[in-house]
């Protein structure tokens, strides 16, 4: 009976830290909220945490290369900050399109920071504008920026440091239906 709940719940298990959190202070109570009848509690009760923990981290490892192929840019900005940061951002369990999602997060946090952030912030906007274009049909996307992301793109695509002062930019992301993609910074 209690298949797709034991499933459910090791879905979750590995890819929600809150809830693993939770399971583990109280593994039979928090397999019973998933319906599982005493006997399968107590049998999920057993997992070893530290086999859970190191399953739930190789594909926390996963999520953040499918994270920095859509952000490749801002990846070698943020550096060694970049899986700490992503993270913080994608706590629980995954979001539908989680490839897109998991950027989409990090990009709101870098967002939110800008202030500690600065240009890497608007470099990730930049990125997540070529994911949201990526999507097939017709598309339109209009972004203000406060620093010239072409250049800093170009300066971390040639290896060079980056010197970026504030100079705003306005971008736009434009396809017909069927078309090819056309975009352009002002």
């Amino acid at each position: 009976m209690g298949l797709s709940q034991t499933q459910a719940l090791l879905a979750r298990l590995f890819t929600d830290a809150g809830l693993r959190r939770a399971f583990f202070d109280a593994p039979q109570e928090t397999a019973r909220r998933f319906g599982l009848s005493d006997r399968e509690a107590a049998s999920m009760a057993a997992l070893d945490r530290r086999e859970v923990e190191d399953f739930a981290q190789s594909l926390l490892g996963k999520r953040a290369l499918d994270a920095r192929k859509a952000l490749p840019l801002t990846a070698k900005a943020l550096g060694d900050d970049f899986n700490r940061l992503l993270f913080e951002a994608i706590e629980g369990p995954p979001a539908p399109q989680r490839h897109r999602a998991d950027a989409a997060a990090l990009t709101k946090i870098l967002h939110e920071r800008r202030a500690a952030f600065g240009w890497i912030a608007d470099l990730a906007r930049y990125e997540m504008a070529f994911v949201a274009a990526a999507r097939p049909g017709a598309f339109f996307l209009l972004r203000r920026f406060a620093f010239p992301v072409d250049d800093i793109a170009r300066q971390l695509v040639a290896g060079a440091p980056v010197a970026a002062t504030p100079r705003p930019r306005l971008g736009f992301w434009l396809r017909a239906p069927g078309g090819r993609l056309f975009w352009r910074l002002l």
